[in-house]
Formats: C-alpha cells, structure tokens, sequence
C-alpha cells in the first residue's frame, strides 16, 4: 500500500541557494551549528555538508582561500578543546576525530 506524500517525512531544502548561504554564512566566521539554524536545517552537520558543496562549486583558486581560512579555524576549534580543562581526555580526543573527519571531508577535491 502506498504512503501518502504528505505521511513521508520531509527534509529541508539543501539546494545551491542553501548551499551558498551556508558558504557565505561560513566564510563570515558562523558556526555550523548557527548556520543550520539560520537555515532552518536540523544539523549542523547538515550545515558542513551544504558549505562543502558549495566550496566545490567554486574555481580552483577560490577553493584553495576558502580551504586555508576553514583549515585555520579547524586548528582554533581544536586548540581551544584541548585547553579545556571542563573535558574528560576522552571527550576530547571524540571531539578531535570529528574535526579531523571535517577536515578529511573539506580537503577532498
């Protein structure tokens, strides 16, 4: 038996206009958490991969800027967790393999 369209659950829209506010959002120092707010998306992670694809929307050139600022906050954020004294080790070292995933993710071509 067929489910009616409307019984399906729905997400939100992540087309290129998404995409791009979500890159644009980014680029002006915005959480990922706080984009997928704006954006009305349920993740933040929802939020990194509507920034990575727009990145790769982008020329070569400007990838390579957009990269170099993402990489340097990546480095902040995990700098920062590692001073925490508030973290167990292993709540910290969790967090480190997340960002080191968003960088495996932000440096594929």
């Amino acid at each position: 038996m067929a489910t009616e369209p409307s019984a399906q659950p729905t997400e939100p829209s992540t087309g290129p206009s998404t995409d791009e506010q979500a890159l644009e959002l980014r680029c002006k120092g915005r959480s990922f958490a706080a984009i997928a707010k704006a954006l009305g998306l349920a993740r933040a992670s929802q939020a990194n991969e509507a920034f990575n694809r727009a990145l790769r929307t982008r020329p070569k050139q400007d990838q390579a800027t957009i990269r170099d600022g993402e990489n340097r906050r990546l480095d902040d954020l995990a700098d920062r967790l590692r001073s925490r004294t508030d973290l167990s080790k292993d709540q910290v070292d969790n967090q480190i393999k997340i960002i080191t995933r968003m960088r495996e993710v932000l440096m594929a071509s």
